[in-house]
């Protein structure tokens, strides 16, 4: 009786250490899965020079993926950042330069939280994988908006309209058609034809800034903000039209130091806007039809 009794106890004591050396095996699946779900790639982005592509890069702080790891995630020249919540996000380094040979610089690590572009300093507490992008600008002019890889979980329309609303200081992208035109000295944005960008009905309120953000200026593959510096300078021109007897003007204010233009009618309404560019994207010409 007493080895029958020993003989359970000892199974029973086995069982119970089974039980507890698969609990422990499980709980590091677990937390091996929730590290792989809150990972943050760093993508500090690429530039064609003498027609090489040359990769930006994260000098620490981040660990970078070799080329079949970034094909799984489909982003190019990507880190995963190996910094803690809280920490300051690391600084990526460019030795991309302006026509005049002006470093660009860094504004700062963004990504799109709720349909708006979101900047981040410090490395946030994540429970997805989440992608944060170097925006890099050219010291002459303020108007390159963050450049987004191609095939992005999260890319961005080629060409789009940020709105920055005056009653919330929140901002909202709206994407842009692309439509032709009989105009034949329009810059053609790389379609070959000339062409112009456009939008159906939106709404627009007392003091919203529109901002134009675009690919194939200059023959780029670069979302760039409308329209770029050319021989040292950036023109936005508003339009009218004698026969809808109907002038932009109306309707909008241009502010051309800073590349946008800001809405000065007296109440919210509903517009449709075309845009057109010249002289290699150094131009750009808005007209705004109201609805009604």
């Amino acid at each position: 009786m007493k080895r029958i009794l020993a003989v359970a106890i000892t199974s029973i004591i086995l069982a119970c250490g089974a039980g507890v050396y698969v609990s422990s095996n499980a709980s590091d699946e677990s937390s091996a899965q929730t590290r792989e779900n809150a990972k943050i790639y760093l993508v500090p982005g690429t530039y064609s020079s003498d027609g090489a592509k040359v990769e930006n890069t994260v000098p620490s702080g981040a660990d970078k993926l070799e080329n079949t790891e970034c094909e799984k995630i489909f982003t190019e020249n990507a880190y995963v950042c190996t910094l803690a919540a809280g920490e300051s996000l690391p600084l990526p380094l460019s030795e991309r330069k302006d026509k005049d040979g002006i470093a660009f610089s860094f504004n700062g690590w963004w990504t799109i939280v709720d349909a708006t572009v979101t900047y981040f300093e410090k490395v946030p507490e994540v429970s997805e994988p989440t992608f944060l992008y170097a925006d890099w600008r050219a010291a002459l002019s303020q108007s390159m908006d963050p450049v987004e890889p191609d095939e992005s979980p999260s890319a961005l329309p080629k060409h789009y309209m940020s709105i920055k609303r005056a009653a919330t200081g929140e901002s909202e992208i709206v994407a842009l058609n692309i439509a032709g035109t009989n105009v034949p000295n329009a810059f053609d944005l790389g379609y070959g034809a000339p062409v112009q960008i456009y939008n159906d009905w939106f709404e627009l309120a007392p003091n919203d800034e529109i901002t134009v953000f675009t690919v194939g200026i200059k023959s780029s593959d670069e979302l760039v903000q409308a329209p770029v510096l050319i021989n040292g300078k950036s023109t936005i021109t508003l339009e009218k039209s004698a026969e809808e007897n109907n002038d932009t003007a109306d309707y909008l204010e241009n502010v051309s130091s800073a590349n946008k233009v800001v809405c000065t009618a007296n109440n919210a309404a509903h517009y449709r806007i075309y845009i057109k560019f010249y002289d290699m994207g150094g131009t750009m010409t808005i007209y705004m039809q109201p609805k009604g």
